[in-house]
């Protein structure tokens, strides 16, 4: 009988903020730890919250074995790679620190607007291991700023958001970017004119988790995916990329998937230059339905694993493009800070009401515009109607990369 082991501690601190004000501190500590057995092509899984003994989890893990789950899949082995990427974390009386310190600053230089959420600080260690040699370890830490902005002239329940996302957090880049964003708030302007606008967004997770939908092997298998049926054929812009990506330096996630594949290099492209090449894949949906096996699976520490269920959340488009100035020519674009209610349909259409945009040089976010909506294809955004895949230099959210992607979009007012 083959032994498989998951254990998950994640400590993490919350200032909650309501009114500009640090309202309370929250601290947990939770340890969560799950035990798989496989014997005979069954898997057996057991899982508790806490520090439960081993040897109850192994003696539950055997004993559903009964419930008949098949998994008569190799497992990962002979593989030992432990990472930490943050070795100096942060303490819940330095959160506290630059919890106050930024709200105090926000407060006094901004007082008309209202800043509510949560400032936090999450250090995270995953480790799997089992009896064919598998030895993984990640570690990680992170500060997270979400700032929920209301400006106090409105009867909007909120109007926008200040996020960060960093291993080291710097409170004066974050204030000098922060300072220049709410002057932007502050300052009113229109919209450009035009039907058909640049338009740039903050990260590409919304596109990102429609394609990885379509992506998924499962469904392109059984012809329910936009993309069935054209495996080899070209999609996109020959300027587009789109990876399997768990680099943690990228991702802020493992580098491994819920049945420790770890991928060469950390990536793996599925879409190359616009062409589909690869499916994401589990080792169930690789062997089942004959496709190559790309190390996507997913699955809670006390679940069988599955195909990724998160869809684009481990997906990445490579950067392509490096001035987006340059990419404009001069031409004035929106940048999308909050676009909410939209959404794809099935065969590719996109249309989003925008509720918080900015004018948008190619550098700096000028003034703020008035809400509006927009639609596209899939099609038309990432072929014709592409400008690119910058990384992102314009709007400093930590100190782990993002991107904004640029496109065409047909504007209504």
């Amino acid at each position: 009988m083959k032994r498989e082991t998951i254990t998950i501690q994640d400590k993490e601190t919350t200032a909650r903020v309501q009114t500009s004000q640090v309202q309370a501190v929250r601290v947990k500590n939770i340890i969560k730890k799950g035990v798989r057995v496989y014997q005979d092509g069954k898997i057996g899984i057991s899982g508790a919250v806490g520090d439960a003994a081993d040897g109850d989890l192994l003696q539950n893990a055997v004993e559903n074995l009964s419930a008949g789950i098949a998994y008569p899949y190799p497992l990962s082995g002979h593989h030992m790679d432990h990472r930490s990427y943050n070795d100096h974390p942060m303490t819940s009386q330095e959160l506290l620190e630059q919890a106050e310190h930024i709200l105090a600053v926000l407060g006094q230089e901004y007082s008309d607007f209202s800043f509510s959420e949560g400032i936090s600080f999450q250090e995270t260690r995953i480790e799997m291991k089992n009896s064919e040699g598998l030895d993984l370890q990640y570690h990680d830490a992170f500060f997270g700023l979400t700032l929920i902005l209301k400006e106090k002239a409105t009867a909007n329940l909120l109007d926008g958001a200040l996020v960060c996302q960093t291993r080291q957090f710097d409170p004066d880049r974050f204030l000098s970017f922060n300072r220049n964003f709410l002057e932007a708030y502050r300052n009113k302007v229109a919209l450009p004119p035009g039907d058909v606008l640049p338009v740039f967004t903050l990260g590409t997770e919304s596109t990102l988790g429609f394609i990885g939908r379509s992506l998924n092997g499962e469904r392109f298998a059984k012809g329910s995916s936009l993309f069935s049926g054209k495996l080899g054929q070209q999609l996109f812009s020959e300027r587009i990329t789109i990876e399997l990506n768990r680099d943690p330096l990228r991702k802020g996630r493992p580098f491994f998937d819920a049945e420790g594949v770890v991928l060469p290099g950390d990536s793996l492209p599925l879409i190359e230059e616009g062409k589909l090449t690869k499916l994401l894949t589990d080792k169930k949906t690789a062997q089942l339905y004959q496709l190559a096996h790309t190390g996507a699976a997913t699955g809670n520490y006390d679940d069988p694993p599955t195909i990724d269920g998160a869809h684009g959340a481990s997906l990445a488009f490579r950067t392509d493009t490096a001035d987006i100035s340059e990419a404009l020519q001069g031409q004035m674009a929106i940048f999308i800070l909050m676009a909410s209610g939209g959404d794809f349909t099935a065969d590719g259409s996109y249309a989003t009401p925008v509720q918080v945009s900015f004018l948008f040089d190619g550098n700096q976010l000028l003034g703020k515009l008035p809400e509006f909506a927009m639609r596209s294809h899939l099609h038309e955004m990432l072929g014709k109607d592409y400008i690119g895949t910058f990384a992102n230099k314009a709007v400093y959210l930590g100190d782990i990369p993002t991107q904004l992607q640029g496109c065409y979009m047909t504007i209504m007012r």
